[in-house]
């Protein structure tokens, strides 16, 4: 039998497609159409999606903004942003179905495993927290391994030389297209910048996926 997973917050789909990859069948729910998204897909609100889809799911993953929490964002400027994890949490726990929250280093998660780029043999290391009432184990980091890493962030990929900070430092080395930034972090669905810039790495999910199938 194939599970069902609701993707809440789901963007273009980094995390839907690491539980595809796992062997589920995804339908993902967000405020902004991604025609990239690499299953069915519903424009909307999370709340209201949550209510009219969670009869359907046998298990529901929730990526809520993260800016509030980022370490990027700069303090003064976080309360500008939405905190959704709680509600988000809350929502999830009255369905009564499994659950993932996934978020960046600084949310407020509860008991979170830690994934990253690096114990997956990848070019990023992306950090990324996750909340579950299913018990998840991730593998230690292994930066030690990796070669050189590449930033896949901001509004465009590197231009030749790298963009320099206004007193000359380097800003460190991104991803020079689309193409590099897609293979540095495992992806191969997307096509355009901005929604590899707010992905996951589907490693992690399928990970994740493979953990829950058992465990169900």
């Amino acid at each position: 039998m194939t599970l069902k997973l609701l993707d809440l917050f789901a963007g273009a789909g980094g995390a839907g497609e690491g539980y595809r990859r796992a062997g589920f069948a995804i339908h993902g729910v967000d405020i902004i159409p991604h025609p990239d998204y690499p299953g069915t897909y519903t424009v909307g609100d999370w709340g209201a999606a949550l209510a009219d889809l969670a009869d359907w799911a046998d298990v529901i993953h929730a990526s809520p903004p993260c800016p509030r929490y980022s370490r990027a964002t700069p303090a003064h400027r976080r309360d500008a942003h939405p905190d959704l994890v709680e509600p988000v949490r809350e929502a999830l726990q009255a369905v009564g179905k499994p659950y993932v929250i996934e978020n960046v280093p600084g949310s407020p998660l509860i008991d979170p495993a830690i994934y990253c780029g690096s114990s997956f043999g990848l070019r990023v290391r992306r950090h990324r927290l996750f909340e579950s009432n299913i018990p998840l184990t991730a593998p230690a980091c292994d930066h030690k391994a990796q070669g050189q890493v590449v930033g896949v962030y901001g509004a465009h990929a590197d231009r030749p030389g790298g963009w320099k900070r206004p007193d000359g430092r380097s800003r460190g080395v991104k991803a020079t297209s689309v193409a590099d930034a897609g293979d540095a972090l495992g992806i191969t669905h997307m096509t355009n910048w901005p929604d590899l810039a707010d992905s996951i790495p589907p490693a992690y999910t399928a990970h994740i996926g493979h953990q829950i199938i058992s465990q169900l």
